[in-house]
C-alpha cells in the first residue's frame, strides 16, 4: 500500500474548478462511455466532502473540516481524473466501467469476461436464455438456452453449447452462428474449452452411444469416440483426457496416444492437470490415493484423499486430506496441517493458506505462519485472488450480504449479487456486480481503494 507522508498537498486549482464550474455542462458533452465512471468518480468525492460537513473539496483544506493528509491525497487523485475524462474525452487507464440493464423479468444467470469482452446471460420465466455483451446487444440465437451453462469467449468470440427448443438437440455456437455443419444435432454436449485459439467439446450425437472429441468441428482423436471422457485438458498443440475405449475396459489417460505406462488402465483418476511440461494426476485406489507424473512416475502415495494438485512459486504443491486433518505440501515436503485448508493462494511472496482451524470455526489467512487480514476471521469467503502483494477476497455473513476485502483491510463495496472477480494486472481487478437493476463492472486499484472514512488505514 501507498506511504502517505505528513504534508499539505496543495489542491489542483484546474480540477477543482473543473469540478466545480464546469461538471454538468461538461459532462452532458462527453462520449456516454465516460459518463458513468466519471459520475463514480464525483460521487465519492461528494461522499468524502459529506463526511466532513463541507459541500466543496476546496472547503476540505480549512481547519473545520479536519481532514487528514491521506483523506487530502485521494481528494486530489480524484479530482485529477475528472480533470483528465473533461480533457481528454476517455477514461484514465485502470478506471474503465459499463453497465447493461436487466431485461425487465429476467434474471442473469452467468456471467463470462475475458480480456475485456464480457457474455452475460440471462434468463425469463419460461427458462429460455438471452446473451448481451457488454453494450447491452444480444446475440441472435434461436429459442433455447445454455447447455449445462457452458459458455466461454475464445479470441473475443462468444461460444456456447445451446440447446434449441425446436429440435431439442444441442448444436456449438460462435457469435450467434453455428461453429460448423458438424457442430450441431447433438443430444449432449460436457465439455467446452480453447486450445490454442480453437474451439474444443465433447458431444454425443443422436443414435451414438459414444462420446467423441472436435476441434473446431473436426473430429479428434479415435473417430469411433471413447466412453465415459473426463478431465479433459489442453498440453501444448494436443489433448489429455480420461476415457475408455469401450464400455468394458478400464481407465486409460490419454495424451497423444496412451501414456506408456498406464496400458493395462487405471482406477478411478479424480484430477488430471499439466505442470513444468508433465501431466501429473492423482489416482484413486482402494488403498488410498496415489499422485503420479506422466514422466516422473510415483510422486506421492497415500492412504488417504489428495486434492489441489498445483503449482505454487515453482514447485508442485497439493492437499492431503484425513478424516481429521489437511496437511499442506510444497514439492514433497509437509508445510503444515490444520482441520481443513480450503485452498492454497500464489502470491508474490508467501503462500496465503485459507483455513478453517475447527469444524465451526471461522475462515482465516495464514502467510508464513501468520494471520492476515482479521484476527476473528470470516463467517463465509467466496473468492480470493492475488493483486500484487496482497489478497483480495469477497467475504459474507450469510446473511447476502457480501463485502471486498483486501488483506490490509481495505473495503471495496458492499453487494447483494457479484459475478466475477478477478486481477487485471499488479495494481487493479475488477469486479463484475449487480447493482439496481444492472449489470455493471467497476475497476479498482489495490492502493487507492474507496474512501474508508477518517481513522481507517
Amino acid at each position: 500500500m501507498n506511504t502517505y507522508h505528513e504534508h499539505s498537498p496543495s489542491p489542483n486549482p484546474t480540477s477543482f474548478d473543473a469540478f466545480a464550474l464546469e461538471y454538468t455542462k461538461v459532462r452532458d458533452g462527453l462520449p456516454e462511455q465516460v459518463r458513468k465512471p466519471l459520475d463514480v468518480l464525483r460521487e465519492e468525492v461528494m461522499e468524502i466532502c459529506r463526511a466532513h460537513g463541507v459541500d466543496h473539496p476546496s472547503k476540505l483544506v480549512t481547519p473545520e473540516a479536519k481532514a487528514t493528509t491521506k483523506t487530502l491525497e485521494r481528494v486530489q487523485e480524484l479530482l485529477e481524473q475528472i480533470h483528465y475524462i473533461f480533457e481528454h474525452k476517455e477514461v484514465p487507464l485502470g478506471h474503465k466501467d459499463w453497465e447493461v440493464k436487466i431485461p425487465e423479468g429476467q434474471e442473469v444467470s452467468q456471467v463470462v469476461e475475458k480480456n475485456g469482452k464480457v457474455a452475460i446471460v440471462t434468463s425469463d420465466v419460461d427458462s429460455f436464455c438471452h446473451i448481451f455483451d457488454s453494450s447491452g446487444i444480444p446475440l441472435s440465437l434461436p429459442l433455447g438456452r445454455i447447455e449445462q451453462d457452458l459458455l466461454t469467449i475464445i479470441d473475443d468470440d462468444v461460444v456456447c453449447a445451446w440447446r434449441k427448443v425446436a429440435t431439442f438437440t444441442s448444436g456449438i455456437f460462435v457469435n450467434g452462428e453455428i461453429l460448423a455443419p458438424s457442430a450441431q444435432n447433438f443430444v449432449q454436449v460436457e465439455y467446452l474449452l480453447e486450445m490454442n485459439g480453437k474451439v474444443v467439446y465433447v458431444a454425443q450425437k443422436v443414435d451414438e452411444g459414444r462420446e467423441k472429441i472436435y476441434v473446431n468441428g473436426v473430429l479428434y482423436g479415435s473417430p469411433e469416440g471413447y466412453f465415459k471422457v473426463s478431465h479433459i485438458i489442453p498440453v501444448g498443440d494436443e489433448l489429455a483426457f480420461v476415457a475408455q475405449q469401450n464400455a468394458t475396459d478400464p481407465f486409460h489417460i490419454y495424451v497423444n496416444g496412451l501414456l506408456s505406462d498406464q496400458r493395462k488402465g487405471l482406477g478411478r483418476v479424480v484430477s488430471l492437470d499439466f505442470i513444468d511440461g508433465e501431466v501429473v494426476y492423482i489416482e484413486r485406489t482402494s488403498l488410498g490415493d496415489r499422485l503420479l507424473g506422466e514422466r516422473s512416475g510415483l510422486i506421492y502415495a497415500s492412504s488417504e484423499n489428495l486434492k489441489e494438485v498445483q503449482k505454487i512459486n515453482g514447485q508442485m504443491s497439493w492437499i492431503e486430506y484425513s478424516s481429521w486433518r489437511a496437511t499442506w505440501f510444497l514439492n514433497r515436503e509437509a508445510q503444515g496441517n490444520c482441520f481443513d485448508i480450503l485452498s492454497v493462494v500464489e502470491t508474490k511472496g508467501k503462500p496465503v493458506l485459507v483455513v478453517r482451524d475447527q469444524e465451526r470455526d471461522p475462515i482465516t489467512f495464514i502467510q508464513g505462519g501468520e494471520t492476515i487480514g482479521k484476527k476473528e476471521g470470516y463467517k463465509m469467503v467466496m473468492d480470493v485472488i492475488c493483486v500484487g502483494d496482497e489478497i483480495v477476497f469477497i467475504a459474507g455473513d450469510g446473511e447476502k450480504s457480501w463485502w471486498i476485502e483486501s488483506s490490509s483491510g481495505a473495503c471495496f463495496g458492499f453487494y447483494e449479487t457479484i459475478h466475477e472477480m478477478k486481477p487485471v494486472d499488479d495494481k487493479h481487478f475488477i469486479v463484475i456486480s449487480e447493482e439496481d437493476g444492472k449489470v455493471v463492472q467497476r475497476t479498482f486499484d489495490i492502493d487507492h481503494p474507496p474512501y474508508q472514512g477518517e481513522g481507517v488505514s
